[in-house]
């Protein structure tokens, strides 16, 4: 069956972050952000409250981890950054803790977010030849902020729909994730295609809802960047079946993954055999 829509992730699949800031310059920048409310707040940064961005960064990593290689539900990370708050007497309800976390999010322009060279051009060459296009994405941090970071990015002149899985509760691989892109554009699974470099979470995610899977395979020589997406790291392996096959077992949730498609570059999507004729 010829694929008319294409789903892509978008961490390590349409951008990377080749130019991260130093890592003490993010986290004073962090601190500046988390002490200016603070300070809104009458409440002094000193003390324990010094880790509170530190603290923050591992509480989230720990519990979206967690989620990740377990039932894959989100975790409500206003109430997250609210518990890490609380262990350090500083007592937040709910609106103040999403204020928190906001501040500490810097954001992947702040961060040196770039959209890999191909990215527009085959994003470009899908669209005009009539291959609706939508995203499902992994990440702790969505909400307006990112709308306006996607807006930056021009993203959502090409996406139909993004599935944020913060926002709506739910991480890839599991199913809920794509069932909601595929309800929002109304398109048929077997005529869909997931693109990303995760081998749990876009592989074996879209193949068990019926989808085409294509690994964006890429060699991990960027810094660490926001725990945007903190499972979507799969082995640097080489690019046939028969050499995934065998690197699978070095990755754990991985071991059956096998892409139906691998490509090294987003352009070769375009020469993919899958779209039919026309």
């Amino acid at each position: 069956m010829a694929i008319k829509n294409m789903l892509f992730d978008l961490g390590d699949t349409l951008w990377h972050f080749p130019k991260m800031p130093p890592a003490q310059e993010i986290r004073t920048e962090t601190m500046r952000r988390i002490g200016g409310l603070l300070k809104s707040w009458d409440v002094p940064l000193g003390g324990e409250l010094q880790f509170l961005g530190r603290d923050i960064r591992l509480g989230v990593e720990k519990v979206d981890r967690a989620a990740y290689e377990s039932d894959c539900v989100s975790p409500d990370f206003n109430e997250v950054v609210r518990g890490i708050a609380a262990e350090k007497g500083l007592h937040l309800d709910y609106e103040r803790a999403a204020q928190l976390w906001d501040a500490w999010n810097l954001g992947g322009l702040t961060l040196g977010r770039t959209m890999f060279d191909d990215a527009y051009r085959t994003l470009d060459w899908l669209r005009e030849r009539g291959v609706r296009i939508g995203c499902v994405t992994n990440r702790v941090f969505g909400g307006p902020r990112f709308v306006e970071e996607m807006r930056e990015l021009r993203l959502d002149q090409y996406f139909e729909t993004t599935i944020v899985s913060c926002d709506i509760g739910y991480m890839k691989p599991h199913p809920r994730i794509y069932e909601l892109a595929f309800e929002r554009m109304g398109i048929d699974p077997r005529e869909t295609a997931m693109v990303g470099d995760s081998l749990r979470a876009d592989v074996e995610g879209a193949q068990a809802v019926a989808m085409t899977a294509i690994w964006r395979r890429v060699k991990k020589k960027d810094p660490p960047h926001e725990p945007e997406q903190v499972g979507e790291v799969p082995p640097n392996i080489g690019a046939t079946r028969a050499e995934t096959g065998r690197a699978l077992g070095e990755w754990k949730g991985g071991e059956d993954a096998t892409p139906d498609f691998t490509v090294h570059t987003l352009w070769e999507i375009t020469e993919l055999p899958i779209y039919g004729e026309g």
